[in-house]
Parts: structure tokens; C-alpha cells; sequence
């Protein structure tokens, strides 16, 4: 007891069965108010309220082991309310005379204060680090959702509650969408829409009027119709509410919610409405960026879209500022520094006394005048010559002094060459319209000249017709006459002459047609090398010993679309042309080659795959004017006797019938080569029959019915039809055969003529096809009409011999 009373040190000893209260003065200011009255009573009765948690320690010193605690909380009522408080304390055993423990002695010290400031200066740094991390997570969240969505997941796990969402309220101040929330294990989201209304009147008041809403237990602050059944249906049984006033409204909410009753401290709610005030902030901040970013955006469009590029002269502190598109105008790259040198030495020579003029009076205090000029670039690093339009003026302080000038720059090189272009345009005017005037005449000449080849290639086609029609009964009856041998041989001898002349104009009616086109060709695939081999001998020995013949043709060149008999005719009149033009002799060459055609081609052929058949001269050549009416028909520089002129006419009319062309190269003194261009064919040479030439003298026997409108056509192929075995109806028309095959006229074989007045041969052939399955039929015709005759008809040409009709007819079997 001496020791406790003469010690400055809190002590105590509790003694005897009741633990009775001994303790010195110093002990008396942790008492309180408790004080004096703790004197002598029990240690249970003086300290009840904390011996739950003492009672053990108690125990364990009467028990003979001393206990040692520091810093042990507990929440003592002193001063008649209740406070947390912390001791540092020994319990020791007392012991008597006779060494038995009859009570504890304890020697404590109240560290309340010291743990108070310590803990407050670890909540200080715990709160420093807590915004620190979350100024970190705002800073990196560009939208606000992102910064919303950062907060609420921060505050709730900070907090420890079960859930803390962000709302925005609508403009009504009453409906507000809770987007996305953080939410404790096993809580579930309160996402969605709600009406504040809902809530209660105290909520809503509290919050519209922009105050913070705190309720510690919903269940015994609000009443249901104040609210409490819509807080409890989402599970809150404890909040803290702040909300956002916005240009006078409550435009969003930020809270924590509890799903049991807290109490919340006053840090807690402090540290909540720190929260939200820096989200708010954030929030404004990103709009304000955001904002500020598309206006940006909308700048940098409006400039890029212009064109429109902008400098800046610092002349306090003599610095330049371009962009990288005014660097561009100078032909300088966007990282590279510039300075009023630049400038300067990037001015066109011609250009850069009246630019600095009109620089120097912007910058003079006393004009002040408007930078507006157009001058050229020369790019320093590009050299190029750009045009550009800049406008600016002077900006001056309070003493007149040119502190800066500034302005736009454009550049206008396409503007400028434009207006370069029109200027030249009109002054070239006349002459373009001249020369326009010029090509179009030298059109309407080719058009004219072609009007007149197709007049004439019709003109001849039909004259050439009715000359095959007279031909016809005077080669067949010559023919029949010199078969019979009839006469002397004086008679004979004329009849062979008249023959002759007969096939000579046989051979004129069929170069009419050719250059008409109308002549009735057969085109297959022709091996053209083998074609041209076959015919060496007959061009040499055409052509004479005084001109030496080459032929190059690769073997391997694919076949053309051609008819053999007049390709050969074509490839003999362009020899005998050559020999005419080479008087004392010379080279003729002749080749082949395959040639794909795309357009614009010198041919004016359809694009596709083409044999070039050429055959050259070393002649005399041809100028100009005879180039251009080599191909009429009848025109020859040979005179009078030498050549009838339809040589190169019959080669251009076969050419254009088969689906090709020539062309013509010649030059005076250098010679001439003709390019007749075929079609190439996709199928193989060689593919279709063989005819004989062998005629038959007598086909068969049975009745023909025999078609033609001309009398004596229809009588010399009676006469042929006769000698060759055939009984022989006549009929002046298609109608007329017609009325007999309906009369029930029996033949065995139908020859007819094409073109007659009204039914055509070729209507009459279908029409008794039709009658008359599987009789055999024969069209004769002048000229080959391709577009009108099935070419599955068997046909012959006019005019023929009784050979020819022979070798027709005994195909049809």
C-alpha cells in the first residue's frame, strides 16, 4: 500500500473475496466521475461495463500469472456516456504474510490520446492514399461513365457496403436511371429505372434541395408511407444519398448503400461527400475536354477541308510559327523550324519585292494596312512552284507598337493554272476550231467514201445477181451444146470461144460479189501455212521467173475462218497485183502470223484473236491519192485492157464478209503490202469433209420439181435435170409449186431458186419440208443472202454446168 500511495503512477489493488477498489490519486483522473465514490466498492461494481472483457485477465492473475497488455481498447463509461478508450495495464498476484494470493495489484497507463492520434494519422494517410488511387482511376477515365463506374467500385469496397451506385435524374427531377452499380458478394444490382418519388417525401426534399441524405436504420427512421417499403424492396436498410445540383436541379445521385442498419460515422459520410464532389468535378472537367476536343476537331475539319493554313510573326520575341500545311505551301516537312528567312527566300524571285512591300505597311503603325496578296513559292526541299493567296494584319499594343502579324495563307496552284488554262484557251481558240472544223470535214469524207462503197457494193451485187441469172442458161446450154458435140468443127470452135468468154465473165460476176459481198462462201478452218505451201508453185509460176517469192509461216500458227477456194483466188489476185507493180522484177514476200487485236488497233477490227496474212512488194508503190480509192471497184492505174479494177475490191468484200479486213502500207518507190486479217477459228483445220471433184453424169432417176422465175434459167436447168435422168415439173413461183405439192403433184426432188417475187426459195424449202418430210431439196442462188437461208440447206451457185448440178445432187443422197 505504501508503494501505491507514494507513487505518481496510476495504480490500483483490488484485495479480498469482493476484489475491494483500493487506488492512489493518481489513478482517480481515469476514474472520472466515478470518483470518489469507486473508493471501497467491488472491481466488478466500479468497472461493469467493461468486465466482460477484463474478467478473464483477472482470473488468469489470481490465478498466479501475471498479465501485460498495451493498447487494449475498451468502452468505458466515465463521464456518463460512453467512449472507446485504451489502457496499457499489468495485473499482478497479491499475495499475504503467508504467501497466499488474496488479490492483484495493477500498474496502468490510459494511451487513448496517443492511440487516437495514431490511428487518425493512419486514417489521414489510409484517406491521402485512398484519393490518390482514385484520382489516378479518374484520370485515366475519358468518359464519365468510366469515372462513375471507378468511384462506386472504389467507395463500396472502401465502405465495406453492400452496394454503391451513380444515377442520372431526369429533367423532371423525379425518374432517375441507376446505370451501374458495385455491388458486395451476393448482393444483387439495383440497375435500372426508378421514381424518387417512390422514395418518400423526406428523400425527395432532401435531395432536390441538394442536401445529402443520411439514414442510419430505415426501418425505425422512415415510416412506410415515407418510404421505407421501397428502400427495404431493393435491400437498403442503411444509406448515404448525395445528390448533383445542376442549373438549379437535381441532375444525378451518387450513394452507398447498407442492407443492414449502420451507423454512420461522421468520417464515413465526410469521405462519401468528398467522393462524389471529386466526381463531380472529374465529370465536368471530362465534359469540358470532351467539348473542347470536338470543337477542336471541328476546327482542324473545317481547316483541312479548306485548305487553309495559318502564320503567326512573334516580333517581340522574333519567332515564326507555321503549321505543317504552311510549311507544306513552302516545300518545307512539318518537323523542320522555320524563320522569317524562310520566308523571305522561299518568295519567287518575281514575287518578293511587292510581298514585302505589302508586309512592311501591315507592320507599320501608321498604315496599318490589310495583308491581302498572291504570290509563288519555291519549295525548298521539293523545289516546286506552288501559288498561294495569305491575308492578315498587324495586331498593336497600347503604344502603337507592331507587337505580332498574322493571318491565313491558301494555296491556289490549281485556281492559278486553271485561270492560266482559260487564258490559253481562249487565245488558241480560232485555231482549235479551225482544226475541229478540219477533223470533222476529213469524217464526213470518210463517211461519204463509205456511203459511196456501200452504194456501189450494192449496185454491183445486184447487177452482178442479174448477170448470174443470164450467165446461167448460157453456160448450161453452151455446156450441153459442147458435150453433144454438135456441129462441125468450125461450129465447135466457136462454141469452145463462147464458153471461154462465158467462164471469163463467170469469173467477172464472182469478183462483183466478192467486192459486194455477196458472194456464197463456205469457211472453215483453214490450215493457212499448208494452204500457202500448196500454192507455191501456182504464184511462181504466175508471177514469172523475175521475181523471187519468199514465204515465212510458222507451221505451228492456228487455223483461220476462211472459205479455201476464194482465199486462194484472194492470195493469187494480190500476187498478180505485186508482179504488175515490180515491171522489172523483184522480191515478193508472203507471211503469216497470229495477232491478238484490242481497240484503237490500225485494222478498226473487233477485239479478238486474228491470222495476219501479208503479202509484200518491192514495186513501184502508190501515193497517197491512189492509196485512197485502191479498193473501188473498176479503179486501175494498169490502163486500158491491162486489169478490170476489182482485184483488190473482190479481196476487200471477201475480207469483210468473212468478219475481217486489209489494210494497205505503200510508199512511191519503196513498194506496197496488203494485210488481209482473218478470223481466227477454234476449231481444227482439217475437221470438215472433203468433196470430190469427180462430177457424175447421171445422178438418178425420178420426178423434180423445179422453181424459177426467170424463163430461161428455169429451161437450160430443165434441160441439164433431163440429160441427168430427171422428169421435170415446172413452176414460175413458190406459190405455184405450192398450189401443186397441195394438189397432191408427186416429185421426188425439189430445185428452186432463191430470190423471186413474193416466197422466197428458202420459205418454199421449209414450207415443203413441212408438206413433204425427208424430200430431198436444191437452192440455187446468184449471191449469198447469209442472214436469210438456213445454212443447213444444201445450195448452188450460179451460174453452173451439168457437172456442178451433178456433184449437188448426188450429195442430197
Amino acid at each position: 500500500m505504501t508503494l501505491l500511495l507514494g507513487s505518481r503512477f496510476p495504480m490500483f489493488i483490488a484485495w479480498g473475496d469482493e476484489l475491494t477498489f483500493l487506488y492512489n490519486d493518481a489513478y482517480s483522473s481515469i476514474l472520472g466521475a466515478k470518483h470518489p465514490e469507486a473508493l471501497g466498492r467491488s472491481f466488478h461494481s466500479v468497472w461493469a461495463e467493461i468486465w466482460p472483457y477484463i474478467a478473464p485477465l483477472i482470473d488468469q492473475a489470481l490465478a498466479g500469472e501475471a498479465v501485460w497488455l498495451e493498447d487494449l481498447p475498451l468502452r468505458m463509461n466515465r463521464f456518463g456516456y460512453d467512449e472507446d478508450t485504451t489502457f496499457t495495464f499489468s495485473y499482478s498476484p497479491a499475495r499475504n504474510d503467508a504467501g497466499e494470493i488474496v488479490g492483484i495489484f495493477c500498474a496502468c497507463s490510459e494511451t487513448t490520446r496517443q492511440t487516437q492520434a495514431e490511428n487518425e494519422l493512419r486514417g489521414r494517410e489510409a484517406r491521402l492514399l485512398f484519393f490518390d488511387n482514385l484520382e489516378e482511376r479518374l484520370f485515366h477515365s475519358t468518359e464519365a461513365t468510366d469515372a462513375m463506374r471507378a468511384a462506386t467500385e472504389m467507395l463500396g469496397s472502401r465502405l465495406r457496403a453492400s452496394r454503391c451506385a451513380y444515377a442520372d435524374v431526369a429533367a423532371d427531377a423525379d425518374r432517375f436511371c441507376i446505370r451501374s452499380d458495385f455491388t458486395a458478394p451476393g448482393i444483387v444490382s439495383s440497375t435500372g429505372e426508378y421514381s424518387l418519388d417512390l422514395f418518400g417525401p423526406r428523400a425527395g426534399g432532401e435531395l432536390r434541395a441538394g442536401k445529402t441524405l443520411v439514414v442510419h436504420d430505415v426501418s425505425n427512421e422512415l415510416r412506410p408511407t415515407e418510404g421505407s417499403e421501397m428502400f427495404q424492396a431493393i435491400g437498403i436498410d442503411a444509406i448515404i444519398c448525395c445528390p448533383l445540383i445542376k442549373d438549379g436541379r437535381l441532375a444525378a445521385m451518387m450513394a452507398v448503400h447498407q442492407d443492414r442498419p449502420r451507423t454512420w460515422t461522421a468520417g464515413e459520410i465526410a469521405l462519401v461527400k468528398e467522393v462524389v464532389e471529386r466526381c463531380w468535378a472529374h465529370v465536368e472537367r471530362v465534359g469540358t475536354e470532351a467539348r473542347l476536343r470536338e470543337s477542336e476537331e471541328r476546327l482542324r475539319l473545317a481547316v483541312d477541308n479548306a485548305d487553309v493554313g495559318f502564320w503567326d510573326v512573334d516580333l517581340i520575341h522574333d519567332a515564326l510559327i507555321w503549321p505543317p500545311r504552311t510549311k507544306a505551301m513552302f516545300g518545307i516537312s512539318p518537323d523542320v523550324p522555320v524563320t522569317m528567312q524562310d520566308f523571305y527566300e522561299g518568295l519567287h524571285p518575281d514575287d518578293r519585292e511587292a510581298t514585302s512591300a505589302a508586309y512592311a505597311a501591315a507592320a507599320d503603325p501608321e498604315q496599318r494596312a490589310l495583308y491581302d496578296v498572291n504570290y509563288r513559292t519555291i519549295g525548298k526541299e521539293d523545289g516546286i512552284v506552288r501559288w498561294v493567296e495569305a491575308k492578315g494584319r498587324g495586331v498593336f499594343d497600347a503604344q502603337g507598337r507592331c507587337i505580332r502579324v498574322a493571318g491565313t495563307a491558301v494555296q491556289i496552284t490549281a485556281r492559278k493554272e486553271a485561270e492560266e488554262a482559260l487564258r490559253e484557251l481562249n487565245t488558241t481558240l480560232e485555231t482549235r476550231i479551225t482544226t475541229a472544223i478540219a477533223e470533222r470535214e476529213d469524217v464526213l469524207e470518210v463517211l461519204r467514201q463509205s456511203q459511196k462503197m456501200e452504194a456501189m457494193g450494192q449496185l454491183t451485187g445486184g447487177v452482178a445477181h442479174d448477170f448470174n441469172n443470164l450467165l446461167t442458161p448460157i453456160v448450161g446450154s453452151l455446156d450441153l451444146l459442147q458435150r453433144k458435140g454438135l456441129g462441125g468443127e468450125r461450129e465447135q470452135r466457136l462454141i469452145a470461144g463462147a464458153v471461154q468468154s462465158a467462164d471469163r465473165a463467170r469469173t467477172l460476176v464472182q469478183r462483183l460479189l466478192a467486192f459486194a459481198r455477196r458472194q456464197p462462201l463456205q469457211p472453215i478452218p483453214i490450215d493457212v501455212p499448208e494452204l500457202i505451201s500448196g500454192m507455191g508453185e501456182l504464184v511462181s509460176s504466175t508471177i514469172g521467173p523475175q521475181i523471187r517469192v519468199v514465204v515465212e509461216v510458222r507451221d505451228e500458227l492456228p487455223p483461220a475462218l476462211a472459205d479455201p477456194n476464194q482465199l486462194e483466188m484472194a492470195i493469187l489476185n494480190l500476187a498478180v497485183n505485186a508482179r504488175d507493180a515490180m515491171p522489172d522484177g523483184g522480191t515478193l514476200r508472203i507471211t503469216a502470223r497470229r495477232e491478238s487485236i484490242r481497240s484503237g488497233h490500225r485494222s478498226k477490227l473487233r477485239t479478238g484473236h486474228y491470222i495476219c496474212l501479208s503479202v509484200a512488194d518491192t514495186g513501184v508503190g502508190m501515193d497517197a491519192a491512189t492509196l485512197a480509192r485502191a479498193v473501188e471497184p473498176f479503179f486501175s492505174t494498169k490502163g486500158i485492157g491491162k486489169g478490170t479494177g476489182l482485184g483488190l475490191s473482190m479481196v476487200h468484200g471477201l475480207a469483210s464478209q468473212l468478219g475481217g479486213t486489209i489494210t494497205i502500207q505503200s510508199q512511191l518507190g519503196l513498194g506496197t503490202t496488203v494485210e488481209l486479217w482473218l478470223p481466227q477459228s477454234s476449231a481444227i483445220a482439217g475437221e470438215e469433209t472433203q468433196l470430190g471433184d469427180e462430177p457424175m453424169a447421171q445422178v438418178g432417176s425420178g420426178t423434180a420439181l423445179l422453181v424459177d422465175d426467170e424463163e430461161l434459167v428455169r429451161m437450160s436447168t430443165a434441160d441439164m435435170l433431163g440429160d441427168l435422168g430427171y422428169s421435170v415439173i415446172e413452176a414460175v413461183s413458190g406459190e405455184e409449186a405450192m398450189r401443186l405439192v397441195k394438189a397432191g403433184t408427186h416429185f421426188d426432188l425439189l430445185v428452186t431458186d432463191h430470190l423471186m417475187p413474193g416466197m422466197t426459195g428458202t420459205d418454199l424449202i421449209q414450207a415443203v419440208r413441212l408438206a413433204k418430210p425427208g424430200t430431198p431439196v436444191l437452192l440455187v442462188s446468184g449471191y449469198a443472202e447469209n442472214t436469210a437461208i438456213d445454212p443447213g440447206i444444201p445450195r448452188l451457185t450460179k451460174p453452173f454446168r451439168k457437172d456442178e448440178l451433178a456433184s449437188s445432187l448426188a450429195l442430197l443422197s
